[in-house]
């Protein structure tokens, strides 16, 4: 690999990673009323990185380096706005600070990420607002990564990230961390923001990648923050450090040497990890101490039936299909719906299944999402009805922004007699 390209990759790395941790000390440090101008700078300090490391060494702490050129800009900035004196706080010095995904127990919640996690769940902006917020000031998702995971349009996402940013500026949120009464409240918008940053490195949906790993490893860290603090060492916390163990125990085998997707129906589970398999069953051993069931544990122990199984065929889908009923129940949804089909396929038929999966194209909800497609081109081809396949596959094809994903739809449609 070139040193460009090294450095390149480096930077995309610390974008995922420390963006937002970056952006929450300058916050912190000017307050909530120059986020704007925080995510502006960050982002300038990481352009200039991609223009000089190419040419040069790489600073042995990168992240320090991006919030130091990142911090005298912001000065800078500050100085032309209020004419004002901005200068160093030796408190704030990180020019030799250590930027990595270690965590120190005793530090918990002191962690600026998280305080400004919450900070970001404010209880003035509604729940959607404060997941896009979080998600796009502090996780570094787009604004089209944003719109995949919530299912909106990239116009009503950017509108509502722009109207939440000014609303946390015009109450002046404090970055600090509220009581704990009012933290409880909090934790459950935070557990959905991981989720869906989880769920967005683990099936980038759009890209060159099966994974994104630093997204994944990022995922679990704020989750870590949770587990290590009492306020959010929950049932639910558990469920999902579970849940997102359990997914990651299988991703070395969801991609070929040359490149191409294979399906969890193909994949060869011994190389599945098993000690992120135990590391999974440990924490949902502890998401089950206590009488909660969140949709965390239901999808974990869906989850955890998949990685039991020693085949696709030996899968217990009775049991897999119970557990999407009850999720249904309790946290109605289209794509649980929709995901419910395969396991009720099995235990019910296909035609059964294609019945249901009527229902939810006449909603209308996820006429625009490319598993919807995906899906009926599976029951379809399993049911030997090969040309209607094919066009739901084809439909499908059209929507969907990976390219890896791509590749392996249009495959499907090329091998289909």
């Amino acid at each position: 690999m070139t040193h460009t390209k090294f450095s390149n990759r480096l930077v995309d790395n610390l974008f995922r990673t420390e963006y937002g941790k970056i952006v929450s000390l300058l916050v912190n440090k000017y307050g909530s009323y120059h986020l704007t101008l925080a995510e502006d700078t960050v982002q300038e300090a990481m352009y200039k990185a991609m223009q000089v490391w190419p040419y040069g060494e790489i600073p042995t702490n990168p992240a320090g380096w991006i919030y130091r050129v990142a911090n005298n800009r912001m000065i800078d900035q500050l100085r032309r706005l209020s004419k004002q004196e901005y200068t160093e706080d030796s408190t704030h010095e990180f020019d030799n600070a250590v930027f990595d995904s270690d965590i120190n127990p005793d530090d918990v919640l002191k962690d600026e990420l998280l305080k400004m996690l919450f900070a970001c769940c404010h209880p003035k902006l509604n729940i959607e607002n404060q997941i896009i917020l979080a998600l796009k000031v502090l996780c570094g998702l787009g604004v089209k990564e944003i719109a995949a995971c919530l299912f909106k349009s990239e116009a009503a996402i950017a509108k509502a990230y722009t109207r939440s940013r000014q609303k946390l500026i015009e109450e002046n949120a404090d970055f600090e961390l509220p009581p704990p009464t009012q933290l409880k409240k909090r934790v459950a918008v935070i557990l959905k923001v991981i989720y869906l940053v989880f769920n967005e490195g683990y099936k980038p949906s759009s890209g060159e990648k099966i994974l994104n790993f630093d997204l994944c490893i990022e995922a679990l860290r704020l989750n870590k923050l949770l587990l290590e603090a009492e306020l959010g060492n929950l049932p639910e916390a558990n469920a999902l450090e579970a849940l997102m163990y359990f997914h990651l125990a299988r991703s070395a085998s969801r991609l070929s040497e040359g490149g191409f997707v294979i399906s969890l129906e193909d994949q060869d589970r011994s190389t599945w990890d098993q000690d992120m398999i135990k590391t999974g069953h440990f924490y949902l051993n502890r998401a089950v101490e206590k009488p909660v069931y969140s949709e965390y544990h239901l999808q974990a122990a869906i989850s955890s039936i998949h990685c039991s199984a020693s085949s696709y065929a030996q899968t217990n889908w009775e049991a897999i299909l119970n557990l999407y009923d009850a999720l249904i129940l309790r946290y109605p949804s289209a794509v649980a719906q929709l995901n419910r089909l395969i396991p009720l396929s099995k235990i019910k038929g296909l035609e059964i299944a294609l019945e249901e999966l009527s229902e939810i194209e006449k909603t209308g909800f996820l006429s625009n999402y490319y598993l919807l497609y995906v899906v009926k081109g599976y029951l379809l081809e399993k049911n030997d009805c090969i040309q209607d396949a094919k066009l739901a596959y084809t439909q499908g094809l059209e929507m969907i922004e990976n390219e890896l994903e791509r590749a392996y739809i249009l495959e499907k449609i090329k091998t289909l007699a």
